[in-house]
Protein backbone atom coordinates (compact mmCIF):
# COMPACT_ATOMS: atom_id res chain seq x y z
CA UNK A 1 0.00 0.00 0.00
CA UNK A 2 1.06 3.26 -1.28
CA UNK A 3 1.36 6.31 0.91
CA UNK A 4 -1.32 8.24 -1.57
CA UNK A 5 -3.49 5.23 -0.97
CA UNK A 6 -2.83 5.32 3.26
CA UNK A 7 -3.36 9.08 3.07
CA UNK A 8 -6.91 8.59 0.71
CA UNK A 9 -8.11 5.80 3.04
CA UNK A 10 -7.52 7.58 6.60
CA UNK A 11 -9.11 10.94 5.69
CA UNK A 12 -12.28 8.44 4.01
CA UNK A 13 -12.38 5.98 6.89
CA UNK A 14 -10.97 7.91 9.51
CA UNK A 15 -8.29 4.81 10.00
CA UNK A 16 -6.65 2.72 8.35
CA UNK A 17 -4.63 -0.57 9.45
CA UNK A 18 -1.30 -0.50 7.50
CA UNK A 19 0.12 -4.30 8.29
CA UNK A 20 3.41 -3.39 5.86
CA UNK A 21 4.48 0.19 6.94
CA UNK A 22 7.82 -1.11 7.73
CA UNK A 23 8.35 -0.88 3.82
CA UNK A 24 7.49 2.15 3.70
CA UNK A 25 10.86 3.22 5.24
CA UNK A 26 14.15 2.33 4.45
CA UNK A 27 16.48 0.11 7.07
CA UNK A 28 18.46 -2.94 7.59
CA UNK A 29 18.05 -5.75 10.50
CA UNK A 30 20.73 -3.82 12.37
CA UNK A 31 19.27 -0.85 12.65
CA UNK A 32 15.96 -2.45 13.45
CA UNK A 33 17.36 -4.82 16.55
CA UNK A 34 19.00 -1.08 17.81
CA UNK A 35 15.91 0.36 17.69
CA UNK A 36 13.94 -2.33 19.15
CA UNK A 37 16.74 -2.05 22.19
CA UNK A 38 15.41 1.42 23.04
CA UNK A 39 12.67 0.43 24.54
CA UNK A 40 14.46 -1.98 27.56
CA UNK A 41 15.48 1.33 29.37
CA UNK A 42 12.15 2.84 29.55
CA UNK A 43 10.77 4.67 33.04
CA UNK A 44 7.37 3.49 34.90
CA UNK A 45 4.73 5.51 34.51
CA UNK A 46 4.15 6.65 37.80
CA UNK A 47 0.85 8.13 37.45
CA UNK A 48 -0.51 4.80 36.33
CA UNK A 49 0.75 2.24 38.26
CA UNK A 50 -2.21 1.57 40.54
CA UNK A 51 -3.99 0.60 37.27
CA UNK A 52 -1.52 -1.18 34.96
CA UNK A 53 2.37 -1.86 34.47
CA UNK A 54 3.23 0.50 31.84
CA UNK A 55 6.98 1.81 30.82
CA UNK A 56 7.25 5.14 29.41
CA UNK A 57 9.56 7.77 27.52
CA UNK A 58 8.31 10.50 25.74
CA UNK A 59 9.85 12.36 22.50
CA UNK A 60 7.93 15.98 21.50
CA UNK A 61 7.92 18.24 18.44
CA UNK A 62 6.75 21.31 17.37
CA UNK A 63 5.52 21.26 14.05
CA UNK A 64 5.75 23.99 11.53
CA UNK A 65 4.92 23.03 8.05
CA UNK A 66 6.48 24.94 5.25
CA UNK A 67 8.74 26.12 7.58
CA UNK A 68 12.80 26.16 6.69
CA UNK A 69 13.03 24.13 9.52
CA UNK A 70 9.44 22.57 10.12
CA UNK A 71 10.58 20.18 13.29
CA UNK A 72 11.48 22.20 16.54
CA UNK A 73 12.25 20.05 19.58
CA UNK A 74 9.94 20.74 22.44
CA UNK A 75 11.66 18.91 25.87
CA UNK A 76 8.84 19.98 28.38
CA UNK A 77 8.59 16.31 30.22
CA UNK A 78 5.39 17.76 31.80
CA UNK A 79 2.02 15.95 29.88
CA UNK A 80 -1.09 17.01 30.52
CA UNK A 81 -4.33 15.18 28.72
CA UNK A 82 -7.48 17.07 28.15
CA UNK A 83 -8.76 14.11 28.81
CA UNK A 84 -9.94 12.39 31.84
CA UNK A 85 -9.87 8.66 31.62
CA UNK A 86 -12.27 5.91 33.46
CA UNK A 87 -9.89 4.10 35.13
CA UNK A 88 -7.77 4.53 38.76
CA UNK A 89 -4.71 6.66 38.29
CA UNK A 90 -4.04 10.36 38.70
CA UNK A 91 -4.52 12.71 36.84
CA UNK A 92 -2.30 15.17 37.90
CA UNK A 93 0.45 16.80 35.33
CA UNK A 94 2.85 13.43 34.42
CA UNK A 95 6.32 14.04 34.82
CA UNK A 96 7.51 12.24 31.90
CA UNK A 97 11.01 10.86 31.36
CA UNK A 98 12.18 12.33 27.98
CA UNK A 99 13.70 9.60 25.36
CA UNK A 100 17.30 9.35 24.93
CA UNK A 101 19.53 11.39 22.49
CA UNK A 102 20.16 8.04 20.91
CA UNK A 103 16.40 7.51 20.07
CA UNK A 104 15.68 10.86 19.56
CA UNK A 105 18.68 10.62 16.26
CA UNK A 106 17.69 7.02 15.37
CA UNK A 107 17.22 6.86 11.62
CA UNK A 108 14.47 4.32 12.04
CA UNK A 109 13.07 6.78 14.15
CA UNK A 110 13.15 10.32 11.74
CA UNK A 111 11.77 7.61 9.12
CA UNK A 112 8.95 6.94 11.12
CA UNK A 113 8.00 10.56 11.97
CA UNK A 114 8.73 11.52 8.03
CA UNK A 115 6.35 9.15 7.08
CA UNK A 116 3.88 10.01 9.30
CA UNK A 117 3.71 13.34 8.47
CA UNK A 118 3.74 12.22 4.48
CA UNK A 119 1.01 10.65 5.13
CA UNK A 120 -0.76 12.78 6.52
CA UNK A 121 0.13 15.37 4.06
CA UNK A 122 -1.69 18.59 2.90
CA UNK A 123 -4.08 17.78 6.33
CA UNK A 124 -0.85 19.89 8.48
CA UNK A 125 -0.96 23.05 6.87
CA UNK A 126 1.21 26.13 6.53
CA UNK A 127 -1.53 28.17 8.65
CA UNK A 128 -1.48 26.07 11.74
CA UNK A 129 0.98 24.75 13.92
CA UNK A 130 1.02 21.16 15.75
CA UNK A 131 2.23 19.56 18.47
CA UNK A 132 3.60 16.11 17.94
CA UNK A 133 3.89 14.21 20.87
CA UNK A 134 5.98 10.52 20.67
CA UNK A 135 5.44 7.99 23.01
CA UNK A 136 7.28 4.55 23.57
CA UNK A 137 5.27 2.45 25.58
CA UNK A 138 5.76 -1.35 27.09
CA UNK A 139 3.12 -2.75 28.83
CA UNK A 140 4.54 -5.71 31.07
CA UNK A 141 2.81 -8.61 32.55
CA UNK A 142 3.79 -10.67 35.00
CA UNK A 143 3.27 -13.48 38.13
CA UNK A 144 0.11 -14.14 36.56
CA UNK A 145 -1.54 -11.06 36.25
CA UNK A 146 -3.15 -9.23 33.51
CA UNK A 147 -1.58 -5.41 32.79
CA UNK A 148 -4.39 -3.82 30.73
CA UNK A 149 -3.13 -1.79 26.97
CA UNK A 150 -5.67 0.95 27.23
CA UNK A 151 -8.60 2.42 29.46
CA UNK A 152 -11.27 0.90 27.51
CA UNK A 153 -12.83 2.25 24.55
CA UNK A 154 -11.64 5.81 24.02
CA UNK A 155 -10.29 8.55 22.13
CA UNK A 156 -6.88 10.58 23.51
CA UNK A 157 -7.69 14.26 22.63
CA UNK A 158 -5.64 14.65 19.87
CA UNK A 159 -5.48 15.32 16.31
CA UNK A 160 -4.32 11.96 14.42
CA UNK A 161 -2.84 9.01 16.73
CA UNK A 162 -0.60 6.17 14.74
CA UNK A 163 0.22 3.40 16.89
CA UNK A 164 2.94 1.52 15.26
CA UNK A 165 3.60 -1.68 16.41
CA UNK A 166 7.55 -2.85 18.14
CA UNK A 167 7.41 -6.32 19.22
CA UNK A 168 6.31 -8.74 22.00
CA UNK A 169 7.30 -11.07 23.88
CA UNK A 170 5.36 -14.37 25.88
CA UNK A 171 1.92 -12.72 24.90
CA UNK A 172 -1.51 -13.84 24.44
CA UNK A 173 -2.49 -11.70 20.99
CA UNK A 174 -3.32 -8.22 22.00
CA UNK A 175 -6.44 -7.17 20.32
CA UNK A 176 -6.51 -3.72 18.71
CA UNK A 177 -10.09 -2.47 18.01
CA UNK A 178 -11.75 0.83 15.89
CA UNK A 179 -15.17 1.59 17.24
CA UNK A 180 -17.41 4.18 16.04
CA UNK A 181 -18.55 5.22 19.49
CA UNK A 182 -17.14 4.92 22.85
CA UNK A 183 -20.01 2.36 23.39
CA UNK A 184 -20.05 -1.11 23.00
CA UNK A 185 -20.74 -2.73 19.52
CA UNK A 186 -19.50 -4.59 16.29
CA UNK A 187 -15.72 -2.40 15.99
CA UNK A 188 -15.07 -1.25 12.57
CA UNK A 189 -11.74 -3.19 12.86
CA UNK A 190 -11.08 -6.21 15.11
CA UNK A 191 -6.87 -7.36 14.74
CA UNK A 192 -3.45 -8.24 16.66
CA UNK A 193 -1.10 -6.52 14.96
CA UNK A 194 2.16 -8.84 15.35
CA UNK A 195 4.73 -7.41 12.67
CA UNK A 196 7.26 -5.01 13.08
CA UNK A 197 5.92 -1.61 12.49
CA UNK A 198 2.01 -2.77 11.78
CA UNK A 199 0.51 0.40 12.08
CA UNK A 200 -3.28 1.37 13.15
CA UNK A 201 -3.24 4.73 12.16
CA UNK A 202 -7.02 6.86 13.52
CA UNK A 203 -8.59 10.43 13.41
CA UNK A 204 -8.98 10.67 17.16
CA UNK A 205 -11.75 13.61 16.53
CA UNK A 206 -13.56 10.89 14.86
CA UNK A 207 -13.41 7.37 16.56
CA UNK A 208 -12.85 5.43 18.87
CA UNK A 209 -10.06 2.67 20.16
CA UNK A 210 -9.05 0.53 22.20
CA UNK A 211 -6.64 -2.06 22.99
CA UNK A 212 -7.20 -5.78 25.29
CA UNK A 213 -4.70 -6.74 27.91
CA UNK A 214 -0.94 -8.25 28.29
CA UNK A 215 -1.33 -11.52 29.35
CA UNK A 216 1.57 -14.08 29.95
CA UNK A 217 1.11 -16.96 27.90
CA UNK A 218 4.24 -18.87 29.88
CA UNK A 219 2.89 -18.52 33.52
CA UNK A 220 7.11 -18.87 34.36
CA UNK A 221 8.13 -15.85 32.10
CA UNK A 222 7.18 -12.25 32.20
CA UNK A 223 5.43 -10.76 28.84
CA UNK A 224 5.47 -7.61 27.39
CA UNK A 225 4.17 -5.59 24.67
CA UNK A 226 5.98 -2.47 22.94
CA UNK A 227 4.25 -0.03 21.35
CA UNK A 228 4.81 3.61 19.55
CA UNK A 229 2.51 6.21 19.80
CA UNK A 230 2.89 9.32 18.00
CA UNK A 231 0.33 12.05 17.74
CA UNK A 232 -0.76 15.00 15.95
CA UNK A 233 -2.76 18.31 17.91
CA UNK A 234 -3.22 21.46 16.37
CA UNK A 235 -2.00 24.44 18.39
CA UNK A 236 -4.47 27.72 19.44
CA UNK A 237 -3.13 30.82 18.19
CA UNK A 238 -1.61 31.77 21.17
CA UNK A 239 0.60 28.42 21.61
CA UNK A 240 2.29 28.83 18.38
CA UNK A 241 6.01 29.41 18.89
Amino acid sequence: MQITNISAHLMNEHYCHIPHFNQLISHVPEAINTFKAHWNGLALDENFKDYTHRERRILRYHHHPGAENPLELNRDTEYRSSITYKIEYKQDTNQLSYANEEFITNPVMQDILATDIAILGEKLTKEHHYAIDIHQFRVKAQSGKESPTTSGIHQDGQDWIFMHFIQSHNTEPVISEVHATEHEALPLLHTAMENFLETLAINDKQLYHRASSVRQLSPTNAAFRDLLLVTFRQLPEQQKS
